[in-house]
């Protein structure tokens, strides 16, 4: 065997090699990407499963909410509270947002606005609680540092 023929076998067997190579490096490409598709769909799947058990609860709650006598009744009262606090709050950021709602559809417009921007019906200015007093009344003395 001469030089030549040595030179061309080992680049014959190099490029066998760098073709396997690049045959596993594309294998290994459309793996990852198959896994990737995976994980994206299951993901997608228990997001659709999270936001089924949401709206399931939502309907059990609405039967059971006014019922003292179900065994979930310490639940939707705790819920109820948290809900009515959660509106307290809400308010008391609008007032310090200088926004109010419109009375019609329910969006959050300035104070200054003489119609709503969403649905054009006539704002009617409130008088709510001054921030203080409404800070007052949603936390304690403990809370505010």
């Amino acid at each position: 065997m001469g030089f030549v023929e040595s030179v061309k076998d080992i680049a014959g067997k190099f490029g066998e090699s760098v073709e396997r190579g690049a045959k596993t490096v594309s294998n290994s490409s459309k793996k990852f990407a198959e896994k990737t598709k995976m994980k994206r769909e299951i993901a997608r799947v228990q997001s659709d499963i999270n936001t089924d058990y949401i709206e399931l609860g939502k309907v059990l709650f609405e039967k059971i909410a006014d019922d003292p006598d179900s065994e979930y009744a310490s639940i939707a009262a705790d819920i109820k509270e948290k809900s009515a606090n959660l509106e307290e709050l809400k308010a008391l950021l609008m007032t310090l947002e200088d926004k109010i709602t419109c009375s019609n559809c329910g969006a959050h417009i300035r104070k200054d606005q003489a119609y709503c921007d969403k649905c054009g019906t006539k704002v009617e200015i409130i008088t709510p609680e001054t921030s203080e007093t409404a800070t007052e009344s949603v936390f304690s003395s403990d809370d505010v540092e």
